[in-house]
């Protein structure tokens, strides 16, 4: 189901909005609180609150994000559209490029769906593994003739 993440998207600026941030340099961690907004290429995340781990060169390591859902968005290579997301919690480690869904979690690309209490997206190896308390449910679209 998933495809392979936009891959100029990583080497793009991260721009962040919020109602308020706190930024404490002392252990590389920024806290974003309402209405949260992260752009970064083609990829979007809103959030009621984020909080955004640095590596010593200001680079996120781990993002963090909880909403009532949070959501997240991004195109695909290859024209292949855009995968969707969205949970109670996202965790993103930019080191192994894994997004990680807790709590309602839902994966949308195309008509494609997948939904459990957990989801870990793989975006670069284009895989996910699901599950959790309750059953996974997926919904795979053919495609058309």
């Amino acid at each position: 189901m998933p495809a392979e993440a936009l891959q100029g998207d990583a080497r793009q600026p991260v721009f962040i909005e919020a109602d308020d941030v706190e930024v404490r340099e002392t252990d590389s961690t920024s806290i974003y609180v309402g209405n949260v907004q992260v752009d970064q290429g083609s990829m979007r995340l809103l959030a009621d609150h984020v909080t955004v781990y640095h590596r010593e060169d200001r680079q996120p390591r781990l993002i963090i994000a909880l909403g009532a859902p949070a959501h997240y968005r991004q195109q695909l290579d290859n024209d292949r559209g855009e995968v969707q997301a969205s949970a109670q919690r996202m965790e993103y480690d930019a080191d192994k490029d894994e997004l990680i869904l807790i709590g309602d979690a839902l994966l949308i690309q195309g008509a494609d769906r997948l939904a459990s209490e957990r989801i870990i997206y793989d975006r670069a190896r284009a895989q996910f593994r699901a599950g959790g308390a309750g059953r996974v449910k997926i919904t795979i679209t053919p495609a058309s003739q």
